[in-house]
């Protein structure tokens, strides 16, 4: 094995070390153990200057997740087997983009564009200027892919969401309908992103943003972040009745804990059914009591706390 891919190697278990490390001491922890000879560095037959001049090249990144190094070096190795493999460069462009290293990404992708098809390389493309905030660019290359695959469900929903962004509504809700279409089960959060898109438009009204959640559950069924943002627009549009059935519908599915309850219980009071709300309360602190004390159920007994003090005022 050469130095250099030695000192990947260990830069990469490094770096994976490293990843779960506060950032305020790297420098100096990094600087310690350099000055010390002992550590990664020190291994018998690893070149030091071969390490500092990977480091140099290729900076730790201290948010990265050590699969990501592993699965970069595997792809390393490979590309060194197979340079004019364009598919190679791409998979390693998405690790390094996804990691966030995108000078590396964009250094991948411009080689995979010499290689082969410069479309085959657009969706990656897209995603990384979108990574980056480049949300022009980003449309380019998503709507060069998808003139190719009309019919890549994915390469749809991400253009969808980047186009909700741009604020180009409609044409989002057209991607999002296409979405829909070509899978058999598409993913809730893509319902949720549409009818948002709906709500957000005020000539539209609330009503088509219902029905897309509705869609959703029905196709998928009953799925709690659907059915918890139509309940936020019943609420709106102060069909209390529409809320509470909604909410009902949700206890077989939530399990009927005291986040439910408690939930219930403010809805109730809302519609000045006090003595039923008190019941939920009492039984979601019950519930409460028997179970593992976490910090959001010490909110949530806070939260119980004072709804009732608000419920005892004169």
């Amino acid at each position: 094995m050469s130095g250099l891919t030695l000192a990947r190697t260990q830069t990469l278990r490094m770096r994976s070390e490293l990843a779960s490390t506060d950032t305020a001491g790297l420098q100096t922890d990094l600087r310690g153990s350099l000055q010390a000879g002992r550590g990664e560095f020190a291994r018998p037959g690893l070149p030091l200057l071969a390490c500092l001049v990977f480091l140099l090249v290729h900076p730790l990144s201290v948010t990265a997740h050590p699969a990501e190094f592993e699965r970069i070096e595997v792809l390393t190795r490979r590309i060194e087997a197979e340079p004019l493999n364009p598919s190679l460069h791409i998979d390693r462009a998405a690790s390094y983009s996804h990691d966030g290293e995108y000078a590396q990404a964009m250094k991948d992708l411009r080689k995979a564009e010499e290689l082969g098809d410069p479309v085959f390389v657009a969706y990656e493309l897209g995603l990384l200027h979108y990574r980056k905030g480049e949300l022009s660019e980003a449309k380019v290359q998503f709507d060069r892919f998808v003139e190719r695959f009309p019919n890549h469900a994915l390469a749809l929903e991400k253009r969808a969401r980047l186009l909700a962004e741009m604020g180009e509504t409609q044409a989002a809700v057209t991607d999002y309908e296409r979405v829909f279409a070509l899978t058999p089960r598409p993913n809730p959060g893509s319902y949720l992103s549409a009818a948002k898109l709906f709500a957000s438009d005020a000539e539209a009204g609330l009503a088509p943003a219902l029905a897309m959640l509705d869609r959703g559950m029905q196709r998928l069924g009953v799925i709690p972040q659907l059915q918890q943002y139509a309940i936020e627009i019943e609420l709106l549009g102060s069909r209390n009745n529409r809320a509470l059935e909604r909410l009902e519908s949700l206890k077989s599915v939530l399990g009927g804990g005291p986040e439910w309850n408690v939930q219930m219980a403010e809805l109730l009071i809302r519609m000045e059914k006090i003595k039923q709300a008190r019941r939920h309360l009492s039984t979601a602190t019950k519930t409460l009591r028997g179970l593992r004390q976490t910090p959001a159920r010490t909110e949530l007994a806070k939260r119980i706390g004072v709804i009732e003090k608000e419920l005892d005022a004169p």
